[in-house]
Parts: C-alpha cells; sequence; structure tokens
C-alpha cells in the first residue's frame, strides 16, 4: 500500500529539483542581464526566484520526513508564487520596454563602432551597405561573412533590422519562459496538493 505514495513522493522530489535548476538559471540570467533590465523587475525576479529555491529546500525537506504541516505549507507557498509569477508577468514582462534597434545602432555607428555589431548580427550598415557607399567609404571586412570581402559573403541586412528582430525574439523567448515557469510552479503545486492527501491517507491506514 506505501508503493503510491512513494512514487509520488519521488515525482515530487524529482519536481522540486527541475524548478530548483530553473530557478538558479533565473538568477543566473538576471545576473547576466541585469543592466539591460529595469531595476524594479530585477530586484523582483532576484526575490522571486529566491523564494522559489527556499520553497524548493522545504519542499524536498517535507517529502522526505513525510510531513502533512510541511508539505501543506510547500502546496499554499507554490500557490502563491504561481500567483506572484503571474501578477510579475502582466506588472513587469508584458509591458517591458522593449530595447530599440535603431538607437543602439545609431550609437555605434556615430562612435564608428559597427564591426562588432555588424559580425554578431550578420548585418551592414545601419539600413544596408549602401550607407557606406553613400558616405564614400569603403565597406569594411565585417560586413563580410568570415571577413572574406567578395560579393557573394556581404550581408545584405541592415544591421537595425537585424539587431530589433534579436530584441523582439528575445522578448518573445522570454514570456515563453515566464508563462512556462507559471505552469510548472502550479504542476508543482498540484504534486505537493497530491503529496499530502498520500501521507495523510498513510497515516490513517497506519492507525488500524
Amino acid at each position: 500500500m506505501g508503493c503510491p505514495t512513494n512514487v509520488v513522493k519521488i515525482i515530487s522530489i524529482s519536481l522540486n529539483a527541475i524548478l530548483a535548476f530553473l530557478a538558479c538559471g533565473a538568477i543566473a540570467w538576471i545576473a547576466i542581464n541585469s543592466d539591460t533590465e529595469q531595476e524594479e523587475f530585477v530586484i523582483a525576479s532576484y526575490v522571486f526566484s529566491g523564494l522559489i529555491v527556499l520553497m524548493v529546500i522545504v519542499g524536498i525537506y517535507a517529502a522526505i520526513r513525510e510531513s502533512i504541516c510541511l508539505t501543506a505549507t510547500v502546496a499554499v507557498f507554490l500557490l502563491l508564487l504561481v500567483i506572484l509569477q503571474i501578477v510579475n508577468i502582466f506588472m513587469f514582462v508584458n509591458p517591458m520596454k522593449l530595447q530599440s534597434g535603431q538607437e543602439t545602432v545609431e550609437i555605434a555607428w556615430q562612435a564608428n563602432n559597427m564591426d562588432g555589431l555588424q559580425q554578431q548580427f550578420k548585418c551592414c550598415g545601419k539600413t544596408s551597405a549602401q550607407d557606406y557607399v553613400h558616405l564614400n567609404q569603403v565597406i569594411p571586412p565585417s560586413c563580410y561573412t568570415d571577413l572574406q570581402q567578395v560579393p557573394d559573403h556581404l550581408f545584405l541586412n541592415g544591421c537595425i533590422e537585424k539587431v530589433q528582430d534579436q530584441y523582439e525574439s528575445d522578448k518573445r523567448r522570454f514570456l515563453i519562459v515566464s508563462w512556462g515557469l507559471a505552469a510548472f510552479l502550479l504542476l508543482c503545486f498540484v504534486g505537493a496538493v497530491f503529496l499530502g492527501i498520500s501521507f495523510r491517507n498513510k497515516q490513517r491506514r497506519l492507525q488500524f
């Protein structure tokens, strides 16, 4: 009769371990990109990720100890974290100001520092290689694949378009990850509820 409880326990511990990995990954991502995000968003994300790690530790301990009280507490906090994550998405992620590709490229253009952008995003000039031609400048090697200055290797797209597409793609991915985390938190909450019920049923059986 104890097999179902053990299965639920293993699943719950596994879910918590995955959740801890995701939270640590989120902390690392925030640390790397903190300079490009709103301060309020960075702080909220650090706090939220830290709470997740704390709940994971308590959740694993509760599963190992088969504590109904701790498991119920973890379930409640997981539900609160689901709500907080959804609020976080609507308050910070959805309205998050998208970086301007044009502004980024204009700054690099004015500083005569386009080489890095052109190689990173495989683009040339602000709108095309014609930007250099119109200024009677030689198209730089960074506008070519592998820096080989042959016509077939010339990047055709301008950097404003490519950089803006990258920023928009990054935001889409972040939204997907944010909603995915909310869904996974909800799954962990369901697992904690089932685990608590399983522990309670096991204790009842042992009384007879």
